[in-house]
């Protein structure tokens, strides 16, 4: 009975001291975790273990790939906690070419677009300006520890397609409406890296538009969501005078135009159709041309008269 009574002690013992061990290391990773800053230029949120004391990043991710629209300012961001004496570089690598962009606060790359744009208390961000094609490609973030730490971000350009379309979702260059009808525009923006990030605007020739327009008769809404914006333009009652070109411009983008004709009741009811107009004309242009090559033909390869 006492030998049995001794194990019985001895494992109970056991236990208490894993259960104790479990609580002593839960309480430690707890109190090491911390969350990633907002916005860290795509990464993902979530738990961080800092084990170190020496320098190391502040993000989850060592590789990450970051889109940017083209002619847009981008940020690729390093953040670093336990600096020292250490000192932060910016290279970009093309293949197995390593060129440096910055040193410390220094920037050492002969297109000042390249910068770098500390930010407190911990980010070594590198500012690209007026984002072009050729930027793309691999940038590395590196901290000269022994072996150095490095942080690498893949950047892609992208350019955002921008489109008028009719009532029916037709891209349009030019559109005919009845004199007193509604004109009806919509902005589609697609392939945007960030569309609640986007202006909209639309314009009447130099002139904007928008709800409480002179004019009267005049509302704009606009939608952005994920990677597409949208926007709808009504003009009621239109006259002659609300012809011209219209523009969709989106800030740090581009710009897209379509041209409007608000025509009277009596023009051709084949172009006051809007949108069949454009297709009116390249018919009745297809007929000349097929009549003059068939006159030409005819004139070339028809028998000599005797």
């Amino acid at each position: 009975m006492k030998v049995l009574r001794d194990w019985f002690c001895l494992r109970r013992l056991q236990l208490l001291l894993l259960l104790r061990l479990a609580v002593c290391l839960e309480e430690d990773g707890t109190a090491e975790v911390g969350d990633d800053d907002a916005g860290g230029g795509g990464d993902e949120g979530g738990p961080r273990l800092r084990t170190h004391e020496g320098p190391h990043f502040l993000h989850d991710r060592l590789n990450l790939n970051v889109s940017v629209q083209l002619a847009s300012t981008a940020y690729l961001h390093c953040r670093i906690a336990g600096l020292k004496d250490q000192s932060v570089s910016w290279y970009r690598k093309k293949g197995d070419e390593i060129h440096l962009i910055t040193f410390g606060f220094q920037t050492y790359h002969n297109d000042d677009r390249f910068a770098l744009t500390f930010e407190q208390p911990s980010d070594w961000r590198l500012r690209i300006r007026y984002v072009q094609r050729r930027d793309e490609g691999t940038y590395q973030c590196q901290v000269s520890t022994h072996p150095p730490l490095i942080r690498s971000i893949h950047l892609q350009v992208v350019e955002a397609a921008i489109q008028i379309l009719d009532e029916r979702g037709v891209e349009l260059r030019e559109k005919f409406y009845r004199a007193g009808s509604t004109i009806e525009l919509q902005c589609h923006v697609a392939d945007v890296p960030t569309a609640t990030s986007l202006q909209m605007a639309w314009y009447h020739g130099n002139h904007r538009l928008n709800y409480d327009d002179s004019r009267g008769g005049v509302s704009v809404k606009t939608e952005l969501r994920g990677s597409v914006a949208r926007s709808w333009l009504r003009v009621s009652n239109a006259v002659r005078q609300d012809s011209g070109t219209y523009y969709c411009n989106v800030t740090h983008l581009a710009a897209t135009s379509v041209t409007i004709h608000v025509v009277p009741d009596e023009y051709p009811a084949a172009i006051q159709r809007g949108s069949r107009a454009s297709s009116w004309r390249g018919i009745m242009l297809l007929a000349c041309l097929a009549s003059s090559f068939l006159h030409t033909f005819l004139s070339c390869c028809s028998p000599p008269h005797r």
